[in-house]
């Protein structure tokens, strides 16, 4: 098994390192003293190791306007109509991800957000990629239960795969 490198070893190598990481795929581990560790990945392996994180938003109508849920974050989007909704949750997630890197060890601590980590950093990667929208939204959306059928003043069945 390799050996991890030190973080001394590691300033003064950056560039190889990287690119054995990103570009042939190669997991680096960097250690810092006797207990502090971390592993340098590519893009491509930190999405093979998130495989199984996906989002379910539900769409929910109400008078005059469209909510978007997203679960895995408990944030929602609002508009008066789903494009608008879908554009406001986006930038919800998004301010969401930069909070909890900021505060990573606080929200990696409470109980109801210690569970995101995942979500966050694919949520992460994709956005940082210009693929937040395709991750977020990867199907038709769900109607909620309860919300009732999708109509033409809504906004939400054209396109969307709901209703009709």
């Amino acid at each position: 098994m390799p050996e991890p490198v030190s973080i001394s070893l590691f300033r003064q190598k950056t560039g190889p390192y990287f690119t054995d990481a990103v570009h042939r795929h190669v997991p680096l581990a960097i250690q810092r003293g006797s207990g502090d560790l971390g592993l340098l990945l590519g893009r491509d392996e930190a999405w093979a190791l998130l495989a199984d994180v996906s989002f379910s938003p539900q769409v929910m109508r109400g008078d005059g306007s469209v909510s978007i849920w997203l679960p895995e974050f408990a944030i929602y989007g609002q508009g008066v109509n789903y494009a608008e909704a879908k554009t406001d949750l986006l930038e919800e997630v998004r301010v969401y991800i930069e909070e909890y890197l900021a505060g990573a060890e606080e929200y990696r601590r409470a109980p109801n957000r210690a569970g995101h980590l995942p979500h966050v950093i694919k949520a992460y990667l994709a956005d940082l990629s210009g693929e937040l929208e395709r991750l977020i939204f990867a199907g038709p959306p769900e109607a909620a239960t309860g919300a009732g059928p999708p109509d033409s003043t809504t906004g939400i069945a054209e396109g969307t795969g709901i209703g009709r």
